[in-house]
């Protein structure tokens, strides 16, 4: 029997889009700084497993900024570099935290982690200190100085002349302290000169361009494995606020009870769990602000608020994950009466585990505690569901058995939502 396999092509592309939903500033960084480092790195060797390395890390190297903001995301000081040194570390010390564990990235997570050391840093630790993340640091001091200059009202090329001598001048000044001396003349001498660079790195092809470029590796993950990673992506999102922290696992693991009691198969119950861990990844894009709001959202922080579900589906879609997985992640907030969103479905359309993500969303954001309300006492909750069902909003053959089980139910909730919260208490260590 052949092992069914994920492109990890399509995988990483998705996960280093996240960061350009969850603040515009960051859009298309991450594809540039994995360009340029790529470039770097091929100037030193051809070494197929260092270049690989070194293109991963430069996609996901900012992957821990999702978690870093316990406030919202003040990029502009990350990105700049500018002199806090410690804050500047968080992310990649949670980028490095959530990937090390996962055998697929256990390579880059290090690197990831030292990605804004200074050279002379590296210096006094060469050995445990990746020198893929000096690449990575010098790609990123790179993309950072230009990016911040560029005058959006005219066309880039026009630029780069003056962007060039600005960008010299600069590295000359920084080189042998932050940045590597090697790879500042690599850049100046072998990769800035060409125009074909500039035109690439700043162009509007440059996704299409990694793709490829990932593709050439011939990379494939098995599919077992993302589904353990279903976790991190669910802990990226969650842990945006204390209030969400430990939602998509308490989700995941209700929708799988609840699947289990209605005798799904075994490969149905892991799509199950893997779209209720990833059922809210588009709230990526929703502001800090909005999701710990304690009073009533307006009608422009709603219709955003609504916006996370299409993204959910964009992003799994982007993935080319299994249809069930697709559609019972992205299909939460529809209702039997057609009035849900985004799509508004008919009850026809919606199938039974699409009910079953519906029910266990509401039935666990009623148990947990939020900005706005304190979790709810079971009879209450469940008072709920059941009113929710009679106006056609929930099924209810899924209530019946929620409240006919809900000791198990709850009792596994409460199990995997408590791992959720160790981890998250761990990693908001890092910022204290």
């Amino acid at each position: 029997m052949v092992e069914e396999t994920l492109d990890v092509t399509r995988f990483i592309l998705a996960v280093s889009s996240l960061n350009s939903l969850a603040d515009p500033v960051l859009t298309g960084h991450n594809y540039r700084v994995a360009y340029l480092s790529f470039v770097l790195a091929r100037e030193l060797t051809y070494s197929t497993s260092f270049l690989y390395t070194v293109l991963l890390s430069g996609l996901l190297h900012d992957v821990g900024l999702l978690l870093s903001s316990s406030q919202e995301v003040n990029l502009v000081k990350v990105v700049e570099d500018s002199g806090d040194r410690f804050n500047i570390q968080v992310h990649a010390e949670i980028g490095y935290r959530l990937l090390k564990e996962f055998p697929f990235f256990s390579k880059i997570a290090n690197t990831i982690r030292y990605h804004h050391t200074f050279f002379v840093d590296y210096l006094h630790n060469p050995k445990g200190i990746p020198y893929a993340s000096m690449i990575i640091h010098a790609a990123d001091r790179i993309d950072v100085f230009v990016s911040s200059r560029l005058n959006a009202e005219s066309p880039y090329y026009t630029q780069v002349p003056k962007l060039k001598r600005e960008l010299e001048e600069y590295l000359l000044r920084v080189k042998g302290t932050q940045l590597d001396p090697t790879l500042v003349r690599l850049f100046l001498t072998k990769i800035s000169p060409k125009e074909s660079f500039w035109f690439e790195f700043l162009g509007d092809s440059l996704k299409r361009d990694l793709e490829l470029l990932l593709s050439s590796f011939s990379a494939k993950m098995p599919i077992q494995l993302f589904y353990q990673l279903a976790q991190i992506f669910a802990y990226l999102i969650d842990f945006k606020s204390p209030f969400t922290a430990t939602h998509s696992s308490g989700v995941a693991q209700v929708a799988t009870s609840l699947a289990s009691l209605f005798n799904f198969t075994s490969p149905d119950l892991k799509k199950m769990k893997v779209a209720g861990l990833l059922h809210d990844l588009g709230k990526v894009a929703v502001p800090k602000r909005i999701l710990e709001k304690k009073g009533r959202l307006t009608e422009n922080e709603y219709c955003l608020m609504k916006s996370h579900v299409f993204h959910t589906f964009k992003i799994l879609k982007e993935l080319s994950v299994h249809g069930e997985v697709l559609e019972w992640a992205s299909y939460h907030h529809e209702t039997l009466d057609g009035k849900g969103y985004p799509f508004k479905l008919s009850a026809k359309e919606l199938s039974l585990g699409s009910r079953i993500m519906a029910v266990a969303d509401v039935f666990t954001a009623l148990m947990e505690d939020r900005p706005y309300k304190k979790g709810m006492e079971p009879r209450k909750a469940l008072s709920i569901i059941e009113e929710m069902t009679k106006n056609k909003k929930l099924d209810a053959r899924v209530f019946a058995v929620l409240k006919a089980n809900f000791k198990t139910i709850e009792s596994h909730r409460r199990v995997a939502q408590g791992r959720a919260v160790r981890l998250y208490e761990e990693l908001k260590r890092v910022f204290y």
